[in-house]
């Protein structure tokens, strides 16, 4: 009967160093969820930033174009009710070219909101370039912590394996001293 209390003590000694061991993988699994929960959250919001940046200038391209819409209205009523050039004391005064003026002013104004345009679309882009740089360096961060992650769970498991019989033998202790 002697033999029975020392397995026993032995099974009892495994059973608390594997619970042991199990509590500090689940620690590692819970401290490298938190830490990716985290790293997500910001990385979301880094990007969600980008996105607000973006939506910030498609709406100011909006206005822009949208007063440049009226200069446009405004250089038109100009033309229509600018009065005929004066007749000239030195001779005859050419009459005045509704068309032609209506066509350069038109060609500045189309100008001016192509560069205007242009302008505020590269700063889109650039915005969504961000996005995407954003996103895949991102990816790549996360693969790599990831990958460290994995790597600290089998040095812990290596460790436990390499441990497993001296922390045996010391809770065998422990229990036989209490």
């Amino acid at each position: 009967m002697p033999r029975e209390p020392s397995r026993n003590l032995r099974q009892d000694a495994e059973h608390r160093v594997e619970q042991r061991f199990a509590k500090q993988s689940e620690a590692l699994f819970a401290s490298h969820k938190e830490q990716r929960e985290r790293d997500l959250r910001s990385q979301q919001q880094a990007i969600e930033r980008v996105a607000q940046e973006q939506a910030r200038i498609a709406d100011n391209k909006r206005q822009v174009l949208e007063a440049h819409e009226r200069k446009w209205d405004q250089m038109r009523d100009r033309i229509a009710y600018k009065p005929a050039p004066a007749p000239s004391p030195f001779g005859w005064t050419p009459p005045r070219d509704l068309d032609r003026e209506h066509r350069e002013m038109r060609r500045q104004w189309l100008d001016q909101r192509e560069t205007i345009e242009t302008a505020f679309n590269d700063r889109i882009e650039k915005c969504q370039t961000a996005q995407d740089d954003l996103r895949f360096a991102f990816e790549a961060a996360n693969a790599i912590q990831a990958q460290k992650n994995r790597a600290d769970y089998e040095t812990l498991i290596a460790t436990q394996d390499r441990t497993r019989e001296s922390a045996i033998q010391r809770e065998e202790s422990r229990i036989e001293q209490s």
